[in-house]
């Protein structure tokens, strides 16, 4: 059993300090006046998610939605992966749930509703703060015991797609560690002049760029999918003003900046990408997967093509360690692409043979001693 916090999730563990003793009375005597507020450690399909906060629109509070769907079988060891839905303009938590819930056979769905039913990304009718909200989410859902803390994943489609895009830029906990969103690259307002921007606290549709001007840096290490459409009409695929009210990046450019900020060194992948069998979807991959972008032809939406991805990406992670130390292009090889790569990444994590978080020359002597021409 755990105590709650003022959100009504699961206590963190308190470090042992001198105070120790006090804060064990402390919380002792709260218990003889919280009866009522202790759960259970796990989560379940009734477990009740309370966040509430406090904008202009809802200066009193408001309490998001939040609906959960566990999966079929055993908890694996480690916990549950979490994968966390971002409905579209219009959407609820609990149609996406009912949506997903055959997809995904390991993870738990946990879906919350945006206020007015969208999310607060420049000029939408919400002005909540989504971005807090889900790193709020997140760490909630890290104490169960029966979830994988470093394996909690985001899915968000048009509307949501664009709130996944910002998590994505702007959340540091490496418990998220893949985002998927489908139908909407990066807009103007979050990445613009070689820069990705944060949200601001107020959104302003009155101010350039609606306010977004603190620029942000994403975490290093994190898998991205974007998956986007040539034949969409609400997100123009080769970039521009939508009627959604922003103007947006090249799909394959936006994806190509967030390959960039991983440490990709290379140039941007130009051309008509990997057709994934005959489905006319074709995959552009940077950094062994680290970060890939889908082409596809499925209007403002996803084909099963598209949908199999998803699942085969948040399924296929961690991926094992290659048996060739060295081979960084996965070809089973370790040649002169791989040198090319290795110097294109000096001086940053991609590249990083030793696990000591930069590119050097102990790497490059790794990389020659395991040669295979």
């Amino acid at each position: 059993m755990k105590l709650l916090d003022d959100h009504n999730r699961p206590r963190k563990n308190i470090l042992m300090t001198p105070n120790t003793n006090v804060l064990i009375t402390i919380i002792a005597s709260g218990l003889a006046t919280m009866a009522g507020s202790v759960v259970a450690d796990s989560i379940s399909d009734d477990t009740e998610i309370d966040i509430v906060r406090s904008w202009s629109q809802e200066p009193g509070g408001w309490r998001y939605p939040v609906t959960i769907g566990m999966p079929d079988g055993d908890e694996p060891d480690g916990g549950f992966p979490v994968c966390i839905l971002l409905h579209g303009n219009g959407g609820q938590g609990d149609q996406m749930v009912n949506q997903f819930r055959g997809r995904f056979d390991r993870h738990v769905l946990v879906a919350p509703s945006g206020y007015e039913r969208s999310w607060n990304i420049c000029d939408e009718g919400s002005e909540a703060p989504d971005v807090d909200m889900v790193g709020e989410l997140v760490e909630i859902l890290q104490g169960y015991d029966n979830v994988n803390p470093n394996a909690i994943r985001i899915l968000g489609f048009s509307n949501g797609s664009a709130l996944a895009n910002s998590i994505y830029l702007e959340n540091q906990n490496p418990g998220i560690d893949a985002v998927c969103a489908v139908v909407s690259q990066l807009s103007d307002v979050q990445y613009r002049d070689g820069d990705f921007r944060a949200t601001p606290e107020i959104t302003d549709p009155s101010r350039p760029f609606c306010g977004y001007d603190e620029t942000t840096t994403p975490l290093v290490g994190r898998r991205l999918l974007s998956i986007c459409n040539e034949n969409d009409n609400v997100i123009p695929y080769n970039g521009g003003f939508s009627n959604v009210g922003l103007a947006f990046i090249p799909a394959r450019a936006a994806v190509y900046a967030i390959a960039q900020s991983q440490g990709y060194r290379g140039s941007e992948i130009t051309g008509p990408g990997v057709e994934i069998g005959d489905s006319n979807v074709f995959e552009y991959s940077y950094l062994k997967n680290l970060v890939v972008h889908l082409r596809g032809f499925a209007g403002h939406g996803s084909n099963p093509t598209q949908d199999g991805y998803v699942v085969d990406f948040f399924a296929d992670w961690p991926i094992v360690e290659d048996t060739i130390p060295g081979d960084l292009n996965g070809d089973d090889r370790v040649d002169g692409a791989d040198l090319g790569l290795l110097v294109a990444g000096w001086g940053t994590i991609f590249g990083d043979l030793t696990g000591d978080g930069t590119t050097n020359g102990t790497d490059i002597g790794i990389l020659l001693a395991n040669w295979t021409g």
